[in-house]
């Protein structure tokens, strides 16, 4: 006879078991256990372990055999997916910062936080976003960027790598950072000149940075008042369908300097 379908009623109280018995079911997820293993896995009384293992029980996530308690077919899926969610809410926590520099009105896949590797400034290692990023892009063949500040610091190494024919790039930056690279940067006229460099701007205001390396790998960089607050890198096929059209998109409307 086939099991009736779940209630939302149901599936809420699963998810509220799912939460609050975490602890037990991940014990459940590494092998079968009996209430004593339980119990000094979890340091907890054997009247908690018990009534955990009977709502358990009830809820169908674990069975019981021979005194041994094992997750379900159903429960170890529903705790594959619980377990999850939380790793991908806690990399979207670890990337909040980034995440609210980004405008309100731009759709972003979510799998690039979701997914992606967050790299965000920390007391020991201020230089962790840009640390990835310069270890990407000495692997890369071709680069093309968005940046709103054309990234002059990493704009002498991406044209030394151009001259000695290990790399090409596109960069797009804002007309006024062109400006300003253009004073700061003493080799300036050649990179401009340089085959396989090639520097566009534009008109409009760049909200985040955007490198593409190869084909294979996206960053996104997020800045709250000229500061660089952390970064996010995937090579998630669907971030890198968008961060391409999004590249193009400003492209087409980019000057060539």
């Amino acid at each position: 006879m086939r099991s009736p379908e779940p209630t939302p009623t149901d599936v809420e109280a699963i998810a509220d078991i799912l939460r609050k018995r975490a602890p037990l079911l991940e014990l459940l997820a590494d092998a079968p256990r009996d209430q004593r293993d339980l119990r000094d896995g979890l340091d907890v009384s054997r009247s908690t372990v018990y009534k955990s293992l009977q709502r358990l029980q009830k809820a169908g996530l674990i069975t019981e055999e021979n005194g041994r308690y094992a997750l379900t077919g159903f429960g170890r899926l529903a705790w594959q997916r619980h377990d999850d969610y939380i790793a991908r809410l806690s990399r979207l926590d670890a990337g909040r910062r980034l995440i609210e520099t980004l405008p309100d009105d731009q759709q972003l896949p979510p799998t690039l936080f979701e997914h992606g590797r967050i790299a965000v400034p920390g007391r020991h290692a201020p230089e962790r976003p840009l640390d990835r990023l310069s270890n990407l892009g000495e692997r890369a063949d071709h680069l093309r960027v968005l940046s709103p500040s054309g990234m002059p610091r990493f704009l002498g190494d991406i044209h030394a790598n151009v001259e000695a024919d290990e790399q090409t790039a596109t960069i797009v930056t804002e007309v006024d950072a062109m400006t300003r690279l253009e004073s700061s940067y003493e080799r300036f006229g050649e990179a401009v000149t340089a085959d396989g460099l090639d520097l566009y701007s534009v008109s409009e205001e760049l909200p985040y940075a955007l490198v593409l390396f190869d084909s294979d790998t996206l960053g996104l960089f997020g800045y709250e008042d000229g500061l660089l607050v952390g970064a996010a890198f995937t090579d998630c096929r669907d971030v890198l369908a968008w961060g391409e059209r999004t590249f193009e998109r400003i492209f087409d409307c980019a000057e060539r300097i």
